[in-house]
């Protein structure tokens, strides 16, 4: 197999020759722009998560200080054209320094970074008509959802900055496009080198919440949440936290490639699309947990007599499970109130489906030796609670297929307002099947009901949780009403928007119930105190001509710690100011 950049010169060399003639009779043309981009944030509220012994917690306060400086460049000779973008970060927020060093090192007192958005080339007509052909570092843009797209897998999510909705980073990409006719096409992409999604620096108070159990099996679940839960108490005086999670991008290797086809067209006035992705999802899946004992006394630092013995501390190895990934887009326009008058704007539509076919994921968990009141050997957990370690492993990801999708419908009454709804089914961070069509559930927040002595009694020792854990859960694909609102005045160069995100799946409590000798379950609706969950996003900005512009406005996370949105993880809700000039 050829390498791909070298496929790639071959490629772009072929090209050259075929066509040397007519493109020397061309002149280069060159164009360019950017802009200059500060942004200033603050966080309104402190988000913590983990007991004293291991809190982690993003304060309250600056939240963000960026300024952008992006550079895009547009060569273009004939039938050929290259593309250069980059953009140069500067970070003003610091944070703390490590030692007197710090001061000597720039990087470290004013943090930068470079970031390629854009460096390729792109061939049209390339040997035969309507053949083109895009290499280099790109983004490939497909799907018809308005900024959550489940059949775009080819670039990795970045979701560092949670105002940029369906912002994904670009990637090395060799990408083929074959016109059939002016109005259907085949394309095909090639991604040599895997990227893993980006995700905000609040992303580690999820990973850092050991309650979060990412088994399919409840019955394994409740084990070792009782266990977990007797670790905490003082009878044990060892509660269970994540020490480190280190995630393993796939090998460079051909067999690790991406790949995706698609067949796009118009069917009168409708856009549709069929398309195939082989590849993995970009958010990880743990494989491994490792378990080994921290031993030192600690003790609440308000109060003397709550202390702990220890720590049993878990090593988390993320991967990044295969998939298939079949989707289906169409989008249009129709208009029932043409009848009425022809002044009547149409009513926009979207509708963009993804069946993921996903890979099997286990998990193993395998400890060193525990010197603890209930002392354990060191080796691998006992799944099966048989007695001997091992045993098969227990599944994170069901190899079951599940349905993402989004619809929308949009309209613009008149020239100044403009709005947006969507249902969307199954955010770009979920991942299995779980929804009302197949069940599946993600641990939200879990923990023991029961005291030490019957959790040691009645869960522990016969390896048996049911009676004693208690979860919070949610469905693993989560539904989502999303409507935004733009109203544009004072000669459209003032600009109100109103963005909001309802999660509509709702939660569940499961626990056991003493008097029906089993476990029940209690559902939050999503819009009770217990389940509701959302976001809202309003945001004004001032046009003021001659390419700047600025802009204040909000983003509110709202609910309780263990919803999608009121997460910690989440980052917290924030207030914003941000400014920019385009040249």
């Amino acid at each position: 197999m050829i390498p791909a950049p070298r496929l790639a010169r071959l490629l772009i060399t072929s090209a050259i020759v075929a066509s040397a003639s007519p493109a020397l009779a061309d002149e280069l043309t060159l164009n360019w722009n950017g802009r200059i981009q500060t942004d200033l944030r603050f966080r309104i509220e402190d988000k913590a998560i983990g007991d004293y012994y291991a809190r982690l917690t993003l304060p309250a306060g600056v939240e963000r200080n960026q300024n952008l400086l992006n550079f895009k460049l547009k060569a273009n000779y004939g039938s050929y054209t290259g593309v250069a973008s980059l953009d140069f970060v500067l970070v003003g927020y610091t944070g703390k320094l490590e030692g007197i060093g710090a001061l000597s090192d720039y990087t470290k007192v004013q943090p930068y970074r470079f970031e390629p958005q854009n460096l390729y080339i792109d061939a049209k007509d390339l040997l035969v008509k309507g053949l083109d052909l895009r290499i280099g570092h790109q983004t490939v843009a497909w799907g018809s959802g308005d900024q959550f797209n489940p059949t775009n897998n080819l670039n990795a999510n970045d979701l560092r900055d949670p105002l940029l909705f369906g912002r994904q980073q670009p990637n090395f990409m060799v990408k083929a496009d074959y016109w059939i006719t002016e109005k259907l096409s085949l394309s095909g992409v090639l991604v040599p080198i895997f990227k893993p999604a980006l995700v905000p620096f609040s992303a580690a108070l999820g990973l850092a919440d050991p309650g979060r159990l990412p088994f399919t099996s409840s019955f394994l679940r409740y084990r070792t949440e009782s266990e977990s839960g007797l670790g905490a108490t003082s009878l044990i005086g060892h509660p269970t936290v994540v020490g480190t999670a280190n995630p393993y991008v796939p090998d460079v290797t051909p067999d690790n490639m991406q790949a995706a086809f698609r067949i796009a067209g118009q069917l009168g006035e409708q856009d549709l699309a069929l398309s195939y992705y082989y590849g993995r999802t970009d958010f990880p899946q743990p494989f491994l947990n490792h378990v080994s004992q921290v031993s030192g006394k600690q003790c609440h630092p308000y109060n003397p007599n709550d202390c702990i013995l220890g720590r049993l501390q878990q090593e988390v190895s993320l991967g990044y499970p295969r998939m298939h990934v079949y989707g289906f887009n169409a989008s249009g326009e129709f208009n029932p109130f043409k009848w009425i008058s022809d002044k009547i704007h149409g009513i926009g539509y979207r509708a963009e489906i993804a069946l993921v076919v996903p890979q099997a994921a286990t998990l193993q968990v395998t400890n060193d030796e525990l010197k603890i009141a209930i002392p354990q050997a060191a080796g691998e957990y006992d799944y099966d609670g048989d007695g001997k370690p091992g045993g098969p492993l227990p599944r994170v990801v069901e190899p079951t297929p599940f349905l993402k999708w989004t619809l929308g419908l949009d309209y613009a009454f008149g020239e100044h307002v403009y709005t947006n709804v969507q249902w969307v089914h199954g955010l770009v961070d979920e991942y299995g099947a779980g929804d009302f069509i197949h069940e599946g559930w993600a641990v939200r927040k879990s923990g023991v009901t029961t005291s030490p002595d019957d959790t040691l009694t009645r869960c522990v020792v016969p390896k048996d949780g049911t009676r004693c854990a208690r979860e919070i859960l949610r469905n693993r694909l989560g539904d989502y009403l999303v409507i935004g609102v733009d109203l544009k005045f004072l000669s459209d160069a003032a600009l109100l928007r109103l963005f909001t995100i309802l999660d509509l799946t709702g939660y569940v409590e499961d626990v056991w119930d003493n008097k029906l000798k089993q476990r029940v379950q209690t559902r939050y609706s999503p819009f009770s105190k217990d389940g509701f969950s959302a976001v809202l996003y309003p945001e004004f900005s001032y046009n003021f001509g001659n390419g700047l512009e600025l802009g204040l406005g909000a983003l509110f996370e709202l609910g309780k710690d263990y919803t999608k949105f009121g997460d910690p993880a989440a980052g917290g809700s924030t207030v914003f100011t941000r400014g920019k000039f385009s040249f």
